[in-house]
């Protein structure tokens, strides 16, 4: 489970939040150009820099709206990483957007060793199917994941109405062995009164759509089973976005909990018991 870094951070808070997700094992965060809330970093190839630098073991990628950002984006990543691939390994980028827009991003991507394609499949499976087929090919390593101009990983986005269980099968049917990502919006909570408080607060699920439908909602046995369902479904990555709540620390080593519990259910199991209390605790004792 990722994390997309929420469009209100500063470039000092992002790198505060990506260091404490390293630490807590997960698997990185993301930005999202341009942000969906906030306005967003004014220079986002430099806050990729800087996360290379101060985070780097944080860093997933960047997911990009091909038809909302300039394609003036991919040179100043380019410009952004020190040294290349030498110097941090491939940067992820995920492509949102119509299928003119990401095969533009990708002509682009393909040029720069040090970029790894990660593409968001059309609804439509000819579409997709079409769009695989187009994708460049790098040269001498024709079809190997993870090569420039080659995907990565295919990406469920958010997508208005979608059924995200279905999206998730239909993407790890097409992706023939690639991972797959999933956009997914989480609030979770002890009680699922904490968690729909959380959600209810978030003005970023106006936009993606509230947890409870497409994502992970309510208590952490809850968003522990609906993680596992949605893993089985053959999403391998779930790419969070998290209500921006003042105990954020709390809601992301819930986040790992639910990583965790997730790994260890099938699907149709209950969640593990949780621990009994210590012995002698509450209860009534006899009097004398």
């Amino acid at each position: 489970m990722s994390v997309v870094l929420d469009g209100r951070f500063d470039a000092a808070r992002s790198a505060e939040v990506a260091r404490l997700i390293a630490r807590l094992g997960l698997d990185g965060v993301w930005l999202r150009q341009p942000a969906l809330t906030g306005p967003g970093p004014a220079d986002p190839a430099a806050l990729v820099a800087r996360l290379r630098a101060d985070a780097a073991p944080a860093l997933a990628g960047m997911i990009v709206d091909t038809d909302a950002a300039g394609v003036s984006l991919a040179d100043a990543l380019a410009r952004a990483e020190p040294g290349g691939a030498a110097a941090g390994g491939s940067l992820r980028v995920a492509l949102t957007g119509s299928r003119a827009g990401q095969a533009r991003w990708l002509g682009l991507i393909g040029d720069r060793p040090h970029f790894r394609a990660e593409i968001a499949l059309p609804a439509a499976a000819g579409e997709a199917r079409a769009t695989m087929a187009a994708m460049p090919q790098a040269p001498g390593a024709p079809g190997a994941p993870g090569a420039p101009g080659v995907p990565g990983a295919v990406l469920v986005p958010f997508a208005a109405g979608r059924d995200l269980d279905q999206a998730i099968a239909d993407a790890a049917g097409l992706a023939a062995g690639l991972p797959v990502l999933a956009e997914v919006a989480v609030s979770v909570g002890r009680t699922t009164a904490e968690a729909r408080a959380r959600a209810e607060a978030e003005d970023l699920f106006a936009i993606v759509g509230h947890p409870a439908q497409g994502g992970l909602f309510g208590s952490l046995e809850e968003c522990q089973a609906g993680a596992a369902r949605l893993a089985h479904a053959g999403a391998t990555e779930l790419v969070c976005y998290l209500p921006h709540a003042g105990d954020l620390a709390d809601v992301l080593a819930q986040l790992r909990a639910i990583a965790v519990g997730a790994g260890m259910l099938r699907p149709g199991e209950p969640p593990s018991p949780p621990p009994p209390p210590p012995v002698g605790w509450g209860g009534r004792r006899a009097a004398g």
